[in-house]
């Protein structure tokens, strides 16, 4: 399966497997590189670059690498880079944790047990942009902000998810995705593939 949506030009030392927990590590202090940001785009312009080619014969161990600096995720197979995906990580306050983590659980249909909305009986948005714990009013309940074809990467509630993705920090920490690279992510990552952010 192929997906060209925004293809990138990709430098010689992105090439370093994920396969191996020192080569994890290396990836985690720098030892890889992209060119400039060409998927940069104005912050609350809509995003929805990503690229895909996983040749079916390919082996090799998974790995994602997520560039808070650059809003980009690449996803390896062993030592080749078979996707890549604009997304929106944690803006100011709300920072996307560094280091290297794992994917712990899925969700395909996940929702937010801290931000959401609070709606009246009819399903009418009372609060639209509500954080666990502060008073719901007399009638509202709480719904939880979709996070569909979930992924999490920490116990602390931050979630690799589908999104609103503008290329720039919009989330409280969360890495978002494009509804189709959500997809593809999902579909594609087991439980227990590592995540190096950065």
């Amino acid at each position: 399966m192929k997906k060209h949506l925004t293809i990138l030009a990709v430098s010689a030392a992105i090439m370093t497997a994920c396969s191996t927990q020192n080569e994890i590590n290396a990836m985690a202090h720098g030892g890889y590189a992209f060119k400039p940001a060409s998927l940069k785009s104005t912050p609350n312009q809509v995003v929805n670059g990503g690229y895909w080619d996983r040749p079916a014969h390919l082996t090799g161990s998974p790995c994602i690498v997520i560039d808070t600096q650059l809003q980009q995720a690449t996803y390896y197979v062993g030592n080749q880079i078979v996707g890549r995906s604009t997304i929106s990580s944690g803006k100011a306050g709300h920072g996307t944790p560094k280091g290297t983590f794992k994917i712990l659980s899925k969700d395909i249909d996940h929702r937010s047990s801290t931000y959401g909305s609070i709606v009246d009986a009819a399903g009418n948005v009372m609060i639209a942009d509500y954080k666990a714990g502060q008073p719901i009013p007399a009638g509202g309940q709480y719904q939880g902000a979709p996070m569909n074809f979930g992924m999490q990467i920490t116990n602390t509630g931050i979630w690799m998810h589908e999104g609103l993705v503008t290329a720039a920090p919009e989330s409280h920490g969360c890495i978002r995705l494009p509804r189709e690279m959500a997809k593809i992510f999902f579909e594609n990552t087991a439980v227990g593939t590592p995540v190096i952010i950065k």
